[in-house]
Formats: C-alpha cells, structure tokens, sequence
C-alpha cells in the first residue's frame, strides 16, 4: 500500500471521528435529544398516557340517573342532588322540588377515596323511644322525645353540610326503583314493585343498599303510635310501631 493510499484512509477515519464528535456534542447538550431527556429531563415531567387520563376523567365525573319524577346526581363529596319534576307519582302529587341525599346511611361513614359507604350495613335506629306522638306532630318528626332518627340526622355533618333531617315518605319513596319497570314508582301498600321483581337503590348513588333487604324510616306520622317506612327489598311502602328499629337516610334542601 503506497502513500497516497494511506493518506486517504487517514482521512476517512478523521472525517468520521469528527461526524461521532458531532453527534455526541448533540445528544448531550441539545435538549431536544431523547439522551439529554432522559438524562436530565425530571420524572415528573412525564406525562400521564393519554388512555388512562381519559379514564381518570371518566371516574371523577358525576354520575347521573334519570327517572320520570327526576334526576340523582352524585356530587362526589357524600351527598347526592336530586332534582325532582312536577307530576304524579306513586299515587303522590309532588312539585319540581331540588332535593340532596345522604349517600350513606346511618352507621356508615363516606369514604372520600372510593367515594362508597362503610361499613357495609348500616346501624338501625327507632323513629321515637315510644309508640306515641311524643318525637312528632301530626305530620313528622319535630325534634321533641326521644328520637335516635331524629338525633342522628340533626347531628351528621357531610358535604360541607349540617342541615339534614328525616326523609318525608313521600321524599323517601323518590329512591325507589323497581327492577321490572324503573318508569313507575309503585303505591303506598304491601304490594310495591310486585311479587315477581325486586326493588333497588341505585348501587353507583348509594353504595351498598342494595347488597341486603333495606328498610329505612320516614318523618311521616301515620297515626299516635305507628309512622311510615319504605322496605327497599320490595319497594313497599308501610307503617308500624314508632320504636321499631330501621336504618335512616337523611336528606336536606339545597
């Protein structure tokens, strides 16, 4: 191999040298580099993909369910908006009344995280400590006596809230659903939603109701001795004696 020959070899090598000078000088201090991103760019810069974005906002939008008399929304803090039409109902004339439920029961305490109840079942308590009108007047529970109902939503605090009272049962029977036609709220009386379907609480609204047979107290006074409950088992709506111990959904007026 004569000179020249040498030479140019010598120069290839060179030029290329230079070329892998260039293009590490590159990597390293252009910040548009995938090296010099993953070098000095901090992991908190990495952004979330897309797909799983798109479900975090999914999840964290309220949840809505419609029936002929209204709509439940969940306000995602513990507490559920209904806002109700004007009509007739289950035998009830109501007015285009706005309305916000507990999403727990009593008992239960909201989980922030899970947005859900817990525990699972809820604690029962009686509408008065004897069957006479001492909790109430001649409507609903009024504060007087010895009311655990009573007691317990005058004391909840939840949803930035502390105005809470007993449901009336015409408020209560709102929550009915009837598996076999969610259109109709069923009448007052031991039919409810008939003997070939169930009844439920909307399990994305109100976590856990529907994992047992729920019976919940109204305010309602039926008569010296006896005040009105809905069985959400079977979406019936009856009475019976005031120190019977039921569960308790609160509800208060925006």
């Amino acid at each position: 191999m004569d000179v020249d020959e040498h030479l140019t070899i010598f120069s290839r090598i060179c030029s290329f040298v230079k070329i892998v000078e260039f293009v590490l000088v590159l990597l390293f201090i252009s910040n548009c580099s995938p090296l010099y991103y993953f070098l000095f760019q901090p992991p908190t810069s990495e952004k979330e993909p897309l797909g799983s974005q798109l479900i975090l906002t999914y999840l964290l939008l309220p949840k809505s369910v419609s029936y002929p008399w209204g709509t439940f929304t969940d306000n995602r803090d513990g507490t559920v908006l209904f806002v109700g039409n004007a009509g007739t109902f289950g035998g009830e004339v109501y007015a285009a009344t706005n309305l916000i439920f507990a999403k727990c029961s009593s008992g239960q305490t909201w989980q922030n995280g899970s947005n859900t109840c817990s525990p699972e079942i809820p604690s029962e308590l009686n509408y008065c400590n004897g069957n006479d009108d001492s909790c109430n007047d001649t409507l609903v529970l009024n504060g007087d006596g010895n009311s655990q109902a009573y007691a317990y939503c005058d004391g909840l605090e939840v949803g930035g809230r502390t105005d809470w009272r007993v449901p009336t049962k015409n408020e209560l029977k709102l929550l009915i659903a009837c598996t076999n036609d969610k259109t109709n709220l069923p009448l007052d009386g031991a039919t409810g939603c008939g003997i070939t379907a169930f009844q439920h609480q909307n399990a994305d609204l109100f976590p856990n109701a529907p994992n047992f047979c729920s019976f919940y107290w109204s305010a309602s006074r039926r008569d010296i001795s006896l005040a009105y409950y809905v069985n959400f088992c079977l979406g019936t709506t009856l009475f019976q004696g005031k120190g019977a111990l039921e569960a308790i959904r609160c509800v208060s007026n925006p």
